[in-house]
């Protein structure tokens, strides 16, 4: 007898109330998805070189095809794809092939967008595309079951957005790639701006988690960056004026963290803090010169620069300041695995500001001996010790 049964039968005995019955079967359908997610993954795969192979076979023969057979044959395709999703939307709780369609129809809908702007010969951005794709695509990934596909639109969504927000205060940044700064800080915050919405809306609860792994990939990408680029004493002939972006993005942001109701007051001083700061890694100039370097324990200083003043010193210090107060925030809001995450982060720059300084002596075999034990050592303390942080984290605002 299979479980559906059973739940008929005790629905109808009043052994469980109706709302019961559905969240029931609510949740072992979300549990059939997660289990099959490989099954997903591969068919979607699929319908992506299916996708690739028709798209090559038009384009070897692209200038012999008139444009209008052109848009006949795409608004074809795209009836027969939109019919096969209304055809299998009753059935996207337990079947496959509902996303599989739905996915080709948004990827289609992407491809036709380039299309009609090639027949008619429309100007215009890539991003701008994009951006316009997710407008249009929006209702349709709110009814997506599977991760993979909200997680395709976000990340289509970022890029188009991002970069559409960017250009506003830089219009020509395809060809001035040193505005990539205002980019690469702008791409977390706003992240984390979409992020801190989503949790207020069930509608839109769907994209969370990608939302939060973009995050984190968007945030530790922005302060390598930042570390590698003021280390190096470069990053100081940009414009505030490109930032502007950024700086709405974090008033946002900052609103945000101030109105979360499940932070306490210390959670929320955390991330303030590391939002600060991370702006002020960011400003052209307000801390950083590109002029003051010690070459960290060399014999190359600059005369009348200080050990605290020189910009390869304050780099790493400021880098493993911002990440232990994320780490921080993290233990104490019991995010493990985010946690081990920024504290194995922590561990790397301490070996790679080691290296920094004692790059000559790793030359050496007493140096290489000296740096592997080094490296041991801290992958011990961190093993042995994440947890005893992790719970001195919890306890610091009981």
């Amino acid at each position: 007898m299979t479980s559906i049964t059973k739940l008929n039968q005790w629905l109808q005995a009043g052994l469980i109330t109706p709302a019961q019955h559905a969240n029931i079967l609510s949740f072992e359908a979300e549990h059939r998805q997660h289990s099959n997610g490989w099954l997903y993954s591969f068919m979607i795969l699929g319908a992506a070189i299916i996708g690739l192979g028709v798209i090559s076979l038009i384009a070897a023969n692209w200038a012999t095809i008139p444009e209008t057979v052109k848009l006949g044959v795409d608004f074809a395709l795209l009836t027969l794809l939109a019919l096969g999703v209304f055809w299998q939307y009753p059935k996207r709780h337990n079947g496959v092939w509902f996303e599989v369609l739905l996915v080709g129809f948004m990827l289609l809908c992407l491809a036709s967008i380039g299309l009609i702007a090639q027949v008619f010969h429309l100007g215009g951005k890539w991003y701008h595309a994009l951006l316009f794709w997710a407008a249009i695509t929006f209702l349709l990934s709110l009814f997506a079951r599977n991760l993979f596909t909200r997680f395709f639109w976000v990340t289509l969504l970022l890029q188009g957005l991002i970069w559409s927000l960017v250009a506003l205060t830089n219009p020509n940044i395809s060809e001035h790639w040193e505005a990539l700064p205002s980019v690469l800080l702008l791409a977390p915050l706003l992240i984390a701006v979409l992020y801190y919405a989503t949790t207020h809306s069930k509608l839109l609860r769907g994209f969370t988690s990608s939302l939060f792994f973009w995050f984190q990939i968007a945030a530790i990408i922005a302060l390598a960056f930042a570390d590698i680029v003021r280390s190096g004493g470069e990053m100081t002939d940009y414009q505030v004026a490109w930032f502007v972006p950024a700086y709405v993005a974090a008033v946002l942001l900052a609103v945000g963290i101030l109105l979360h109701k499940e932070y306490r007051w210390l959670n929320k001083l955390l991330l303030l803090g590391a939002l600060g700061l991370l702006l002020l890694y960011y400003h052209p100039d307000l801390l950083f010169n590109g002029q003051s370097r010690y070459s960290l324990f060399g014999s190359q200083a600059h005369a009348g620069v200080g050990f605290w003043q020189a910009d390869d010193i304050r780099a790493p210090l400021l880098t493993l300041t911002i990440l232990f107060l994320y780490a921080l925030h993290a233990g104490n809001s019991g995010h493990q695995r985010t946690f081990n995450l920024i504290t194995f982060l922590i561990g790397l720059r301490f070996v790679i500001l080691y290296f920094q300084a004692m790059g000559g002596l790793a030359a050496t075999g007493v140096g290489l001996i000296i740096s592997g034990s080094l490296i041991i050592g801290i992958t011990w303390l961190w093993y042995k010790g994440r947890d005893r942080l992790r719970e001195w984290t919890k306890r610091l605002q009981a």
